[in-house]
């Protein structure tokens, strides 16, 4: 499941910030061999309840990591900042729900979580926790078509 959720983390950014590069292996990420300005997106899942009789309930944190150009202004160089701003009103617009394009995965983020931290002037983080609902996959049962019935005519 862990799949359709960084599909939909990664629809969004793409859809909040249409030119940034999109970075989510680790090992690159890790190894710094990635040119800015990129986004590193990463989730994880944090728990699964069941819901229905026939879904369960994931809960998933999304990390974000928009890495800042490096760009030469009055002869120094400077970070240009990628600002939060597009992906707060994507996210005000729906109602911190949000519909991916790639596999139709439905989540709503809390937006109590969402949390922005630009104190480092080369990147800005951005965490939040979402969740959604998946389909408890039907399994191919045999089923009983005949019964037999015992009967106790004690009377």
């Amino acid at each position: 499941m862990e799949n359709r959720a960084l599909s939909c983390i990664i629809d969004l950014i793409n859809e909040a910030f249409p030119s940034l590069a999109i970075l989510y292996s680790l090992d690159v990420w890790l190894s710094g061999n990635f040119k800015p300005p990129v986004a590193f997106i990463q989730t994880q899942e944090v728990s699964e309840r069941g819901n229905t009789l026939t879904s369960y309930q994931i809960i998933s944190d999304a990390g974000i990591v928009l890495h800042h150009k490096k760009v030469i202004k009055g002869g120094q160089e400077v970070y240009e900042p990628i600002f939060t701003e597009p992906l707060r009103q994507l996210l005000r617009r729906e109602r911190y729900s949000y519909r991916g394009k790639t596999d139709g995965l439905y989540i709503n983020i809390d937006n109590t979580t969402f949390r922005v931290r630009s104190d480092k002037k080369d990147r800005t983080e951005i965490t939040f926790r979402f969740e959604y609902t998946v389909p408890i996959p039907i399994t191919d049962m045999p089923r009983v078509h005949t019964f037999e019935i015992e009967e106790d005519w004690k009377s």
